[in-house]
C-alpha cells in the first residue's frame, strides 16, 4: 500500500520536465566520474577505492573529477606539496595534494583525512622520496 502511493507520487515529481532533466543530468555525471576512476583504477592495477597508485614509473590520480591526463610519469614530477586542510561545517580535514611538473604545470587533487588516507600519504612520500622528488608538508590545522 505505501509502495502504491510512492510510486504515484513519484510519477506526479518526474512529470516536470525540470526535476526529470536534472535527474537525467546528474546521473549522467555520476556515470561519467565513476566510469573514469574505473578506466584509470583498471590501468592502474590499484583499489578503486585509494585515491592514487605508483607503479610502473606513472603516478595514477583515480580521482575521477580531475580534468585531463591522471597518468603522470614521475621523471616529469619536480615536487609534490601536500596540505592538510581543516574542515568546515562537519565535513572533516582533507588534504590537497599538488603535484608540480617539471614543465611548469600543475595537477591538484583532494583526499580526505581517515586512518586510511594517512596510511596512503605516508606511503606516497617514501615512493616520492625514493624517485627524488621533493615534498612539502604543511598542516593547517593546528593555526
Amino acid at each position: 500500500m505505501i509502495l502504491h502511493y510512492f510510486l504515484v507520487g513519484m510519477k506526479d515529481v518526474f512529470s516536470y520536465d525540470i526535476v526529470r532533466t536534472t535527474v537525467i543530468i546528474l546521473v549522467l555525471l555520476a556515470s561519467i566520474v565513476i566510469y573514469r576512476r574505473l578506466s584509470i583504477t583498471i590501468q592502474s592495477g590499484g583499489n578503486f577505492c585509494s585515491s592514487y597508485k605508483i607503479a610502473d614509473g606513472f603516478f595514477y590520480i583515480h580521482s575521477g573529477i580531475v580534468p585531463g591526463n591522471r597518468k603522470i610519469l614521475l621523471k616529469n614530477i619536480s615536487k609534490a606539496t601536500i596540505h592538510l586542510l581543516r574542515g568546515r561545517g562537519g565535513n572533516g580535514d582533507r588534504y590537497h595534494i599538488e603535484l608540480v611538473m617539471k614543465n611548469g604545470k600543475n595537477k591538484a587533487f583532494m583526499v580526505g583525512q581517515s586512518k586510511k588516507a594517512e596510511v596512503e600519504i605516508a606511503e606516497m612520500q617514501k615512493q616520492l622520496n625514493k624517485n627524488k622528488i621533493k615534498i612539502h608538508y604543511y598542516d593547517y590545522t593546528k593555526l
